[in-house]
């Protein structure tokens, strides 16, 4: 790998990774490929300082967890001074599953604590801690947010995040603003999402990939229904949504396979 390559990844915590060893498909991509990886969650983390000279092929994971697609126009500037080869953009997941009605309207019953009324509060865990009684403890409360947040969920129709056509819509003009910087542009498929832990969220995860392909097909972009190559094994965590350290590599092989 000669010169100066460069990779980007725009995402979510399915692209940044979880725990504090940040496990996604990009950190073993980069393995696999003898890339070096250079997580930074905002622009600020960059110091003002992009080298875009140094030798060899480097992953920029600019994704962020509880960050939407909004937050991606941020890098522009970035990714303009990089004049990457590759654009990932893994998008989606958080905006599209589907909430309480409450995170919507604030129309929470009064008996939900007060710190649980945020979007992401009530999601099931990824794991316990290995410490028995922080395990007892993270257990017990999980369990009992699991059965508020489907209680809510079955009182009145949830909600994704950002509405389909809206969500689109910026996925729409991130892409275009990505084209005109002349680069090849990937637009990855949603992966499945556990259907008892989520419901409703698989069936409205397919709407958004006939959409994503729709919208990568009229703008001329690349899309990978990566999902369907994801074929037995063990792939994601307790919570049905995020990836595993499997999981992560197994993507990371179907990616790495269609990039070439």
């Amino acid at each position: 790998m000669e010169g100066s390559r460069n990779w980007v990844f725009l995402g979510d915590s399915l692209t940044e990774g979880v725990g504090w060893k940040r496990i996604s498909h990009v950190a073993e991509l980069a393995k696999q490929m003898g890339a070096s990886e250079i997580r930074a969650r905002d622009r600020g983390a960059l110091n003002g300082e992009v080298k875009v000279n140094t030798p060899g092929l480097r992953f920029w994971n600019f994704a962020c967890e509880g960050k939407t697609i909004e937050s991606d126009f941020e890098w522009l500037p970035v990714i303009s001074t990089l004049q990457p080869e590759l654009v990932v953009i893994f998008r989606g997941s958080l905006e599209s599953i589907i909430r309480p009605a409450m995170v919507s309207d604030a129309d929470w019953p009064w008996w939900v604590p007060p710190s649980w009324r945020n979007y992401s509060a009530m999601d099931p865990r990824c794991y316990f801690s290995a410490t028995w009684w922080r395990k007892a403890k993270q257990t017990s409360v999980d369990a009992l947010k699991q059965r508020v947040r489907l209680k809510l969920l079955e009182a009145r129709r949830g909600k994704p995040l950002i509405d389909l056509d809206t969500f689109v819509a910026h996925e729409t003009r991130l892409i275009k603003e990505l084209r005109s910087l002349g680069t090849r542009v990937l637009v990855l498929g949603l992966l499945p999402v556990d259907r008892d832990r989520f419901p409703g969220s698989d069936e409205h995860f397919k709407s958004v990939n006939a959409r994503l392909e729709q919208v990568a097909q009229v703008e001329g972009v690349e899309f990978f229904d990566w999902a369907s190559q994801l074929n037995g094994g063990d792939f994601f965590y307790r919570d049905g949504f995020h990836p595993n350290g499997e999981g992560a590599v197994a993507l990371a092989k179907i990616l790495r396979k269609r990039l070439g």
